[in-house]
């Protein structure tokens, strides 16, 4: 079985799952949370092996002893770029493999984006924007996610527990720029060579 996720296009950028499926328990079951992208990240641009960071909104406590307090720092890197051609397609993929904690210390995590979202989905004052809806709060070692262009501009995901990357951002017609604060909804596990308990407090 698996747990998949389409989300279509709606005006004013909001997101639907159209499709919702839950597959049994699997050996490895990520945790939901919100983190934000600490800088820009152009298709135009980035190249593989660049550094991207991004800073969990919410903490994330698991099991087995890892605990990644809000404000900890997920560290990654660009995979693979396919710059625009012509007004042709564009695509980054991301691995973020590292939670670094406010203390310094470093955690090897797997890390899986299942949904992103503009900064202004977290919404304004007068509540003109749109709102930033939860993370999951689990994610099996089955799912796979497809975001179809809408919720992000013009910018779908594509991603699956299952790959070694955490995820690849898509636009069909030209390159694209994920601006700073850009939410990424992840799910996140200690990797097979995490020490949890240099987390654990």
């Amino acid at each position: 079985m698996q747990f998949a996720v389409r989300l279509k296009n709606l005006s004013l950028g909001l997101a639907l799952v159209s499709s919702l499926t839950v597959a049994a328990a699997s050996a490895q079951t990520l945790l939901g949370v919100n983190a934000q992208l600490d800088h820009n990240l152009d298709s135009k641009t980035a190249a593989p092996a660049q550094v991207v960071t991004a800073k969990l909104d919410g903490t994330v406590k698991t099991a087995d002893g890892l605990r990644l307090p809000r404000g900890s720092e997920l560290v990654g890197k660009v995979n693979a770029v396919k710059r625009s051609q012509n007004g042709g397609p564009a695509s980054v993929t991301l691995e973020f493999s590292t939670a670094k904690l406010k203390d310094g210390k470093t955690i090897p995590v797997k890390v899986t984006v299942v949904a992103a979202y503009p900064h202004s989905a977290g919404g304004s004052s007068d509540g003109s924007d749109q709102a930033l809806p939860p993370p999951p709060t689990q994610i099996n070692n089955d799912t796979a996610v497809q975001q179809d262009a809408g919720a992000l501009g013009k910018v779908a995901l594509t991603s699956a527990v299952k790959n070694a990357d955490s995820g690849t951002f898509t636009r069909a017609d030209g390159d694209f720029r994920l601006g700073a604060g850009t939410y990424l909804q992840v799910g996140i596990a200690p990797s097979a060579t995490s020490n949890i308990s240099t987390a654990a407090e």
